[in-house]
């Protein structure tokens, strides 16, 4: 039993990891300008997914990943295409999701810190 526990809990800590680097690359491309087609959690095919403006935010079967999909990512004829873009504003977008699985430990331990906890106040330490 304590195994199926460590399995459920690895896999939640992998998809919030996922979760939050594919929403870097999300967030970063909406500020850029970039059209996105979908934002998925999972890989396809789709369990059901709801559009919200111009984005259909997904939840696929396959859970050991996530997506997210740019208008135009090779062909450059939409003028909020990703490859419409300059080279910098790109790789801001690509880099964005590491950054993020850069950020999110100290987010935690941040939050983790800063929540009250049992602690010896004036006691003599030996």
């Amino acid at each position: 039993m304590d195994v199926l526990i460590t399995i459920v809990q690895f896999m939640g800590l992998l998809a919030v990891v996922v979760l939050v680097h594919e929403f870097g690359h999300f967030a970063t491309a909406k500020a850029f300008g970039v059209k996105v087609n979908e934002f998925g959690f999972g890989f396809p095919p789709r369990i059901f997914g709801v559009r919200y403006g111009e984005t259909i935010y997904s939840i696929n079967w396959i859970p050991f990943g996530g997506f997210v999909r740019f208008i135009g990512e090779e062909d450059p004829t939409d003028p909020d295409s990703f490859a419409r873009h300059s080279v910098a504003k790109r790789a801001v977008v690509l880099v964005a999701g590491s950054f993020m699985n850069l950020l999110l430990p100290v987010v935690i331990f941040t939050v983790l810190f800063m929540l009250p906890h049992d602690a010896l106040v004036g006691a003599d330490i030996v």
